[in-house]
Parts: structure tokens; sequence; C-alpha cells
């Protein structure tokens, strides 16, 4: 799925107001970096990952661990209402948003319960806050198994997975894609730009150098015998020499 492309500079602080939600951080999946932004807790919901009855599915197309997106429309294909109510959101006039992946969800927890004001206990000082009460779906189904992956948004929180019928916090989520060409760079610069460039037209045709050279090679076996800083100390001086 083709995402719209953004600038790092236009990038907010973490927690900051952003495309129609508030900034959580950066992900990286596809070969792409994404900027993951979050709705906010106005529009978070309690719903059923799955909420018909009969068997338990197993949907193949929402195992992605980092790619809520794709695993929000493979819910939603196969009927998922709440996965369809997501998708047609529009939140603060955008659109795009889906339910977080388990990756996107350890993003926001890692990155978002950092901020001063995010009470992790109360869970009632920040307006874009967690209602810490019960713990989030994902929408990453766990592979060849009818349940899914979900956590809790406390700092010691871990992945853990429970039957898709049972009821959780929906927290709607969209990622924009950084621009990839924002991070080539022009060479370093902390080693000098220009190097002298030095003539070595000929050198090996000197009769200096030739007899110094053979002061130090074998010409039978071809190896180098002294001491290096004696044979560097005296093409030094031949080069001394030759300069005007």
């Amino acid at each position: 799925m083709k995402r719209r492309q953004i600038s790092p500079a236009a990038l907010p602080a973490i927690g900051q107001p952003f495309a129609g939600g508030f900034y959580a951080g950066r992900i990286y999946f596809d070969g792409a970096e994404c900027a993951l932004i979050d709705a906010g807790r106005e529009f978070e919901t309690s719903a059923h990952w799955w909420g018909h009855d009969g068997p338990r599915p197993r949907i193949r197309g929402a195992t992605h661990r980092f790619d809520g997106m794709a695993n929000t429309l493979a819910m939603s294909a196969e009927g998922s209402a709440i996965a369809t109510h997501v998708l047609g959101m529009n939140i603060r006039g955008t659109w795009g948003w889906h339910i977080p992946s388990i990756e996107e969800l350890n993003v926001m927890r890692g990155n978002l319960l950092q901020l001063p004001d995010w009470n992790h206990r109360l869970c009632e000082d920040a307006l874009q806050a967690f209602r810490c009460a019960h713990q989030y779906w994902s929408s990453t189904q766990k592979e060849n198994a009818a349940t899914a992956w979900l956590m809790g948004m406390y700092p010691w929180a871990v992945p853990d997975t429970n039957w898709v019928s049972g009821c959780n916090g929906i927290r709607p989520v969209k990622v924009l894609q950084i621009k990839a060409d924002a991070f080539v760079h022009e060479p370093s610069t902390d080693i000098a730009t220009t190097v002298a460039v030095c003539d070595l037209g000929g050198l090996t045709a000197s009769p200096a150098v030739a007899e110094v050279l053979g002061h130090f090679i074998n010409e039978d076996t071809g190896r180098f015998y002294g001491r290096t800083d004696d044979l560097l100390a005296q093409l030094a001086m031949i080069a001394g020499e030759a300069r005007p």
C-alpha cells in the first residue's frame, strides 16, 4: 500500500499534535521508516476483535507484526465489524486509520508512557493518555491460532494473546512514511575535504631513489631489510633536496 511521505523535519516532539492525531514515534518495516500517529483517547473504544458467533477465525492476512494497516484490511475483508469501522473513521478531518499492530502498540507504550503528564496509574492527566482499565487489542493475530496479540499500557507490560472473542480497548493509529532520501547525507566533514596531490612522475627513474632502495631491498630475494623509519627519512631527504 502506497503511503504519503513526509520530511523528518516536519516531525514534532513525542506526544505533540500531528497529522490529525498525536505523534507517537518512528517504526521501521517493509524497508521504510514511518511516523506513527496515535488518534488519542477521544477516539478510543472497546470492542470484540471478532464480534460474530460461530468458530473463531484464523485470518492469514492479519499476522503482520508491524503492518497494522495490512492486518486491519484483512480483518475487514473477513467480516470484522470493528476493523471496518476503524478503516472508515474520519479523525479530526483526516483518514487512513487502522487498528495498530502489536509492534505499533509496543512503540506507543515505550514512548508515550515516558511523557511526564501521562500518569500511568491514573491515566487522566493528558487528554490523549490511555484508559488503563483494560488491555488493548492489536490487529496482529497469532499464527495458526484463533487468538490475537494484545497489550496493557503500563511500563511493565509485555505482549500477550487472548481469544478473538474477547472485548478489549481499540486505539486507532496511522502511519506516514518518512522520505527515504532524507537519510542520504553528504560525506562526513570531520576530515579534510582537500587532499594534496603529489606528482610522482619520474620517481622510479630517479638514481637517488634507486640507490636508497638498493640499501634496503635485496635484489635477489626482493625482501626488505632494515628499519622503515630509516628508509622514510632518507626518501624525505631526497624529496627535500628536490624542492625548489
